[in-house]
C-alpha cells in the first residue's frame, strides 16, 4: 500500500482540503482523512487531480517522427462511408506520444479515426499506458466519427468522386443511417457496414459529429434530430454562435483544440473565448487535444487557459475529468 498526502484533492467535482489517499497496485482503497496503515512509501502533493481523459484523439493511430505514411493509419481515405472501421485495429501501443501524454498527466483517451470521411468509423477508449492494446484497453468499440465540415470534400475532390460539396456529405451520411435502419427492419444477409451502425441508431452508442462552422454545427443537430442519435458535437469552433440550438437538444461539445494556426477559414473562428462563452450559456463542455494536432501530453494548458478567461478553476477541470468520463461510461475514472 502505498499513502499521498494532499493538501489539496480535486475529485472530479470540487476542491477538497488535506486529503489521504491509500492506493496500490489494484486501485484506490481510501480518500479522506489520515488513517493508521502500514504503508510502502509516502508522497506528498500540494494539488491533486483525476488522471486527465482525451475525449477527442488520433494518439497511437497518427505516430509520431514517422511521416506520412509509416505510422499513419488515422484516415482510410478510400472510401467516404466506412462505419465498419474501427481504431483498435489501427492503434500502435508503441507511439512515442503515448508516454509523453501520461508525463502530462492524460491517462485515458478515446481514439476515433480521423476526418477525411464521411463516415470515420468506431473508436476505443483506452488507458495511454500499457505492454500491449489488450492491457491498454477499456472499452471498444466505441463511439462513430461523423465528419460534417471541409475534410471529406477536400478529400474527395481530389478523386473526382463524392463528396465534393456539404450537401453530398450530408447526403452519404444519411444515406448510410438510412440504410442502416432497413437492414435493421429486414436482415436477409449480414452486412458489417450496416450493423456497424446499429448502436448509434438504438442510442446504444454515442455520435460524434466533428464539425467547426456554424453551420455545420446544424447540420449536424439535423441529422441527429431526424435519427435520434445520443450525438457528441466534436471541435464546435462556431458553437457560440449557436448555443440556443446546442443547449436545447442538451448535446455536450467537446471543444478544441484551442491552441492552432488559424490555416483554413474554418478556423477563423476559433479562440478560447468560445468554450468560456459555452460554459457561461449552459452547455456541457469537454475540452480536446484532437492529438496530434495538438500534442495530448499539453491538455492540461487548455484547461489554464479557460481559467484566465474567467471559468472557475473547478469548472475548468471538469472538463478533463468528470465531463468526459460521464460522456465515455466510465465514471469511475473522472
Amino acid at each position: 500500500m502505498y499513502k499521498i498526502i494532499a493538501d489539496k484533492l480535486f475529485n472530479g467535482e470540487k476542491t477538497l482540503e488535506d486529503r489521504v489517499i491509500l492506493f496500490d497496485e489494484r486501485g484506490i482503497h481510501h480518500v479522506g482523512s489520515d488513517v493508521k496503515e502500514m504503508v510502502k512509501e509516502t508522497f506528498r502533493a500540494k494539488f491533486l487531480t483525476p488522471g486527465f481523459i482525451d475525449l477527442i484523439s488520433g494518439i497511437g493511430l497518427k505516430e509520431e517522427s514517422l511521416g506520412k505514411v509509416e505510422g499513419n493509419d488515422l484516415d482510410e481515405a478510400t472510401n467516404p462511408q466506412t462505419p465498419e472501421l474501427m481504431a483498435l485495429d489501427g492503434i500502435n501501443p508503441y507511439d512515442e506520444a503515448f508516454p509523453k501524454a501520461v508525463r502530462g498527466g492524460v491517462t485515458k483517451s478515446l481514439v476515433l479515426p480521423g476526418i477525411s470521411n464521411s463516415i470515420g468509423g468506431r473508436g476505443s477508449v483506452i488507458f495511454n499506458f500499457g505492454n500491449n492494446i489488450l492491457e491498454m484497453l477499456i472499452k471498444s468499440p466505441f463511439g462513430m466519427r461523423f465528419s460534417v465540415n471541409t475534410e471529406p470534400k477536400e478529400t474527395y475532390m481530389k478523386q473526382k468522386k463524392m463528396p465534393v460539396t456539404r450537401m453530398g456529405n450530408a447526403y452519404l451520411i444519411r444515406d448510410a443511417l438510412f440504410k442502416a435502419q432497413e437492414y435493421k427492419k429486414n436482415k436477409k444477409k449480414f452486412s458489417l457496414f450496416e450493423e456497424s451502425l446499429q448502436g448509434v441508431l438504438d442510442k446504444k452508442d454515442k455520435a460524434f459529429f466533428s464539425s467547426f462552422r456554424a453551420d455545420d454545427i446544424t447540420t449536424s443537430l439535423r441529422i441527429s434530430d431526424e435519427f435520434k442519435l445520443d450525438t457528441v458535437i466534436a471541435h464546435g469552433f462556431e458553437g457560440d454562435l449557436v448555443i440556443d440550438e446546442i443547449k436545447k437538444r442538451n448535446v455536450p461539445v467537446a471543444f478544441g483544440p484551442i491552441i492552432l494556426a488559424k490555416e483554413t477559414p474554418e478556423l477563423r473562428h476559433l479562440s478560447v473565448q468560445v468554450p468560456a462563452k459555452l460554459i457561461e450559456g449552459g452547455i456541457t463542455v469537454a475540452l480536446v487535444s484532437g492529438h496530434p494536432y495538438y500534442p495530448a501530453e499539453f491538455l492540461r494548458l487548455q484547461v489554464g487557459l479557460l481559467i484566465r478567461e474567467g471559468v472557475e478553476r473547478d469548472r475548468a477541470l471538469k472538463t478533463i475529468t468528470s465531463v468526459p468520463a460521464t460522456i465515455l461510461g466510465v465514471e469511475e475514472f473522472g
